[in-house]
């Protein structure tokens, strides 16, 4: 009975190490997956395109929009733009606004990689319309 107590003692110490890095892995985790906009895409600058959307996922954490982008060779660039969490788009009833097989104008913060992915500024739809997405300034619209 005593060496079932002994080692009742060293399977305790060792579920108490397991919790305790299990503890530990979880509290880091919201500090590494949390990411400043301004560290992915130059906020600073903006890019253009035209493109075919291909793809509108509602993926936690930020929404993301694929395109088709003709070039000028008549090749056809993919591109990544991301905006805020799908919740912010459902609370204003923008998911709908978004159809597969749409022409868009994008306007976005490029990526600082050099990737074809960028943040979001303004869409423009096909009857003109142009919906901001993102504000360097939310005090100030037409920061643009």
């Amino acid at each position: 009975m005593l060496s079932f107590v002994s080692r009742k003692g060293v399977n305790m110490k060792r579920i108490l190490g397991v919790l305790a890095i299990v503890a530990m892995s979880l509290a880091a985790k919201p500090a590494v997956a949390h990411h400043a906009l301004q560290a992915e895409f130059d906020t600073a600058k903006r890019g253009e395109f035209t493109g075919t959307l291909t793809k509108f996922a509602m993926i936690n954490p930020h929404v993301r929009w694929f395109f088709d982008v003709k070039k000028p060779d008549g090749t056809v660039a993919k591109w990544e733009i991301t905006g805020a969490g799908p919740q912010a788009l459902r609370q204003n009833g923008m998911t709908r606004i978004f159809t597969v097989g749409q022409t868009l104008k994008v306007s976005y913060a490029p990526a600082r990689d050099g990737s074809n992915t960028g943040r979001v500024v303004t869409f423009t739809f096909p009857d003109g319309r142009t919906v901001t997405m993102y504000h360097e300034d939310p005090n100030n619209p037409n920061d643009l």
